[in-house]
């Protein structure tokens, strides 16, 4: 009996993330070999610091396993390339079909390489690069909930890439906090910000939940799961039927500028000038 994939829920967008620059860690698929490194549990080992991370920056291998463990309960991960695939990919099968499927995939996977040595490396490399998630459900750091009005709904704001400067929206329950997707009639859109207009302008439009982006029908989005993508200091507004607007704008994050070790002399001109209401 073969594996099927499904298509019930869309992957999680990452973006790789170094003290330095942002690269793209896309590994080759990886691939199964029976040996005794394949026939070793997996743990997650203990990481060095890395310099000048950027705020939500997480080791690859963490993010990986928390979601194996999550689509996979009690299927224990032989090795990192099972790790690799299994926590980017939802398949359905017994752990034993399963694991039949990972062998065929490391050993299609080795054959693009000198050995299975350098194959194991190129996997333990992605593994231990840090990602800057964008898109699970938030953590406890600049997360923000605000009733909507005539409504037993709140928005909650929580935060994704801060390199890419992207925020992340999806709607709870009032009284519970608990996520739901869209539940009510809406439509999203992003307007210009009032305090950036000519900055902002470049952000207008009608907006989609990822899981709509990625052509997943709104009845098959797995319930609590659907969310948004918006950008750091962006407008939006909420429009419903026969009820007012809601106008909100995203947090703009900030990180603190290392100090200057050549001299340097900042002039203090206004941010913010008050010039009155429009006409």
């Amino acid at each position: 009996m073969k594996t099927k994939p499904t298509t019930k829920t869309a992957r999680e967008a990452k973006r790789p993330y170094t003290s330095s620059k942002r690269k793209r860690a896309n590994p080759d698929k990886p691939e199964a070999k029976t040996s005794e490194a394949s026939a070793t549990s997996a743990s997650v080992p203990r990481l060095e610091p890395v310099p000048d991370i950027a705020n939500g920056a997480r080791p690859t291998r963490e993010i990986f396993l928390e979601a194996l463990r999550s689509n996979y309960p009690g299927l224990e991960p032989r090795n990192n390339f099972d790790i690799a695939m299994l926590g980017t990919t939802r398949r359905e099968g017994t752990h034993e079909e399963l694991y039949a499927w990972l062998d065929g995939e490391l050993a299609a996977y080795i054959q693009s390489w000198p050995s299975y040595e350098k194959a194991m490396e190129s996997i333990d490399r992605l593994l231990d690069t840090y990602v800057e998630p964008t898109g699970p459900k938030p953590g406890d750091k600049f997360v923000f909930v605000r009733p909507i009005p005539d409504s037993d709904y709140s928005i909650r704001l929580f935060p994704g890439s801060i390199s890419a400067a992207e925020y992340c929206m999806d709607f709870v329950e009032t009284a519970t906090g608990k996520a739901v997707n869209s539940p009510f009639e809406y439509e999203l859109w992003g307007v210009p910000n009032p305090d950036m207009a000519h900055i902002t302008m470049t952000m207008t439009g009608k907006l989609r939940s990822i899981e709509r982006a990625h052509g997943i029908k709104q009845e098959d989005i797995l319930p609590g799961a659907e969310r948004f993508v918006l950008r750091d200091g962006q407008s939006c507004l909420l429009k419903r039927p026969g009820k007012d607007p809601v106008m909100f704008t995203v947090p703009l994050r900030r990180r603190q500028q290392p100090p200057s070790t050549a001299p340097l002399h900042v002039l203090d001109f206004p941010k913010v000038l008050d010039c009155g209401s429009y006409p």
